[in-house]
């Protein structure tokens, strides 16, 4: 019991310190690539301590094949770029509503190219999710804030889709070790063709967001799976939308509209049943049920 209660207590950790990384962006005034530059930058240390001692230095320097490293590691970078950007335009509650259709986008993904089923639960998961992206950008004519949020969504699902093809060949913490690795090289440039200015305000808060909001957090959510059953990390996760509105509202005095509250509830709802029945698949194929 005392186990159980501490994974849930790191996973809420977890998905508290995601829901609070819109406001990190936004008080850094950083330009979206430079911000996640030096996130990627500042978290590299620390994730690549986890990684080696998590898999050995021998099974992380393994790198065949690379490729799904290298291209998860680009879907990171433009996944993170695209989020961040949307926050100039949108207001943090539409960001994240509509970024979290990515989850829905990936299992799509899988079930086109991976040959996965795309049974009656996966649609009806996507139809949700679609309607929710709508609902949340206020309909078919889309704000420039919310078309960004739907490539970061779309980046989203393609991070986890070539993460999934990373994982039948790589161990999960060394996957995430080299997509941070690829992120830091793919990001640089943005420091030479971004207007940004030097303040150490803008710096203190990406180094906190690196190693906070990106190791740390990463810790406490692979720790809280050796307590809690993955089914129901797959549903805290979507804490974060509600974390994320709650700062927002609490710090920035953005109120969610009605539209934004409608639009999470879909899509959070579309991540839930998604979720419970790719664990439920997964279990009875372990099993050979």
């Amino acid at each position: 019991m005392e186990k159980t209660k501490k994974g849930l207590l790191e996973m809420l950790g977890a998905t508290f310190i995601w829901g609070s990384t819109p406001l990190m962006s936004i008080y850094s005034s950083l330009p979206s690539g430079v911000f996640v530059f030096f996130r990627v930058l500042f978290a590299f240390p620390f994730i690549l301590y986890f990684a080696v001692r998590k898999s050995g230095i021998r099974e992380f320097l393994k790198l065949r094949p690379f490729w799904p490293l290298l291209i998860s590691g680009i879907a990171l970078s433009v996944n993170w770029i695209f989020f961040f950007w949307a926050f100039n335009y949108a207001d943090v509650a539409t960001v994240v509503t509509i970024y979290y259709a990515g989850p829905i986008i990936s299992l799509i993904l899988a079930g086109v190219f991976l040959k996965e089923s795309l049974n009656r639960f996966i649609i009806f998961s996507a139809v949700l999710a679609f309607a929710g992206v709508i609902i949340s950008s206020g309909g078919v004519n889309f704000s420039k804030g919310a078309v960004i949020a739907l490539f970061a969504a779309i980046s989203y699902g393609a991070l986890g889709f070539f993460s999934k093809i990373a994982t039948m060949h790589h161990r999960a913490a060394a996957v995430t070790a080299w997509q941070i690795i690829v992120s830091v090289f793919i990001t640089a440039p943005f420091l030479f063709v971004s207007r940004w200015e030097f303040s150490v305000t803008s710096l203190l808060i990406a180094f906190i967001t690196g190693v906070v909001h990106t190791a740390l957090a990463l810790f406490l959510w692979y720790d809280a799976l050796n307590y809690i059953k993955v089914s129901i990390a797959s549903v805290l996760q979507y804490l974060d939308i509600v974390f994320a509105m709650i700062l927002a509202y609490v710090f920035l005095g953005q109120i969610p509209y009605i539209n934004q509250l409608t639009g999470a509830v879909l899509i959070i709802s579309a991540g839930v049943v998604s979720s419970l029945h790719e664990i439920k698949c997964y279990n009875k194929t372990k099993n050979g049920n």
